[in-house]
């Protein structure tokens, strides 16, 4: 198995975030939706909204896992997967998993006591990594569906 460097993603990871952060929406079919930027990402990583884990081999970005931790008034703070990607060269050599087991470390050392994330019904191979762990389908177990309001929406809504 390949082994890949795994650090903590500090600011000046931003243009290599981003960078994989649009190949992510690409794969997703969602290019268009992105429009973060390193600048803002960067920021927000000094400021602690987003956390995470990078991937190198050697100089080169491998793979990311970012999250952040939104609160649930049942159970406390949280942990949200926000994305897991790794570059297509890299795939199909454990990184995925073990940077998906770096947060359940985190999870674990920090007392944390849920992960969620989402994952689009047609990534099957995101799916099997999944189902290779102990988990709750909450669309299906118990008829929760996740709602979004883009900018335009929330803009209408907070004038009317």
């Amino acid at each position: 198995m390949k082994t890949f460097k795994i650090v903590t993603v500090q600011p000046d990871h931003a243009e290599h975030l981003i960078s994989m952060i649009h190949e992510l929406a690409e794969f997703e079919k969602m290019k268009s939706s992105v429009v973060n930027t390193a600048e803002k990402l960067r920021k927000d990583i000094e400021n602690k909204a987003v956390h995470g884990f990078i991937a190198f081999d050697g100089e080169e970005p491998a793979g990311m896992n970012l999250y952040y931790f939104p609160y649930s008034t049942w159970v406390g703070q949280y942990i949200h997967m926000e994305d897991l990607y790794i570059r297509p060269q890299f795939r199909r050599m454990g990184l995925a998993r073990t940077l998906w087991k770096k947060l359940a470390q985190v999870a674990q050392e920090k007392g944390i006591v849920r992960m969620e994330w989402a994952v689009l019904d047609w990534n099957k191979n995101a799916i099997a990594l999944y189902d290779t762990v102990d988990y709750v389908n909450l669309t299906k177990s118990e008829g929760w569906y996740t709602f979004r309001m883009d900018e335009a929406a929330i803009k209408k809504f907070a004038s009317e």
